[in-house]
């Protein structure tokens, strides 16, 4: 695998620049990261995203493996229409393609990425490649998260990084499936929280996860303290003491900001 030898530091305010003017919820810090997991290989493979929006996200992959290679493409699928409602407000417009499609040109990426413009489960059909960054920002129910995790999941190399966006906020899909469907799971061992972006390292091997199973489980419990907050009731109807209480449980798990080095270190190598 080819890492870039560049100067991170520069290449996360180039990054930042060109994402700013694209309407999007990845805050600056989890866009330095996502950059990172798709800058830094773990293992071999493409790189999928599910949900794509107007391409913030997007963009910050593709500029990212470019670096790795001037052709190099990610892999992106969205219906870019509002099927879910936990789906961004296209306020009255039927499709957010448009300023998908113009977001990409205007970063000079739109030759970086392989765009499907349909559902996960439809492209799941279809899927015969291996991954190694797998990048989940769709639809957050529980049922849609948890599919795109399952639909995907055995096409995931060995070492693959799967992470999931908006963990710490109040959908029920990405914080309960990452709990139940990541921590508990003995195919996943390194693992961490970036702002809301959660990850976690696979192995199809459960004799290369043995060493995060203490603190895996530790993490569930943490993390497990959010689910009824944003799974027994609509986020509308929490009371103030509700969301005092689920923005405490979210402050006892720490989710800074990582550099690459911080990263890699945490990290079992997949050779």
């Amino acid at each position: 695998m080819n890492k870039p030898d560049i100067d991170f530091d520069s290449f996360s305010k180039e990054i930042l620049a060109a994402v700013r003017p694209i309407e999007g919820y990845l805050t600056d810090q989890e866009i330095v990261f996502l950059a990172m997991t798709a800058l830094y290989p773990t293992t071999e493979g493409v790189v999928l995203e599910i949900g794509s929006f107007k391409g913030r996200s997007t963009v910050v992959l593709a500029k990212s493996i470019r670096e790795i290679s001037p052709r190099e493409k990610i892999v992106a699928v969205d219906p870019l229409t509002s099927p879910s409602y936990t789906d961004p407000d296209l306020k009255g417009a039927k499709s957010s393609y448009d300023d998908f499609v113009a977001n990409l040109k205007n970063a000079g990426v739109e030759n970086n990425v392989e765009f499907h413009q349909m559902f996960s489960s439809e492209l799941a059909r279809i899927w015969d490649r291996k991954i190694r960054l797998l990048w989940i920002d769709g639809d957050h129910t529980y049922m849609g998260a948890r599919n795109d995790l399952e639909l995907f999941l055995p096409h995931l190399s060995n070492g693959a990084i799967v992470a999931f966006h908006d963990l710490l906020r109040l959908f029920e899909g990405p914080n309960r499936v990452f709990a139940e469907n990541i921590l508990l799971s003995e195919h996943f061992g390194a693992f961490g929280f970036c702002r809301s972006i959660g990850w976690a390292q696979y192995f199809e091997d459960p004799k290369m996860n043995q060493d995060f199973r203490k603190d895996k489980l530790k993490y569930y419990r943490k993390l497990s303290r959010l689910i009824p907050y944003s799974a027994l009731k609509s986020p509308l109807l929490l009371s103030r003491m509700e969301k005092l209480k689920f923005k405490l449980f979210r402050a006892m798990i720490p989710h800074p900001p990582l550099t690459p080095s911080q990263w890699l270190r945490e990290l079992t190598s997949s050779d």
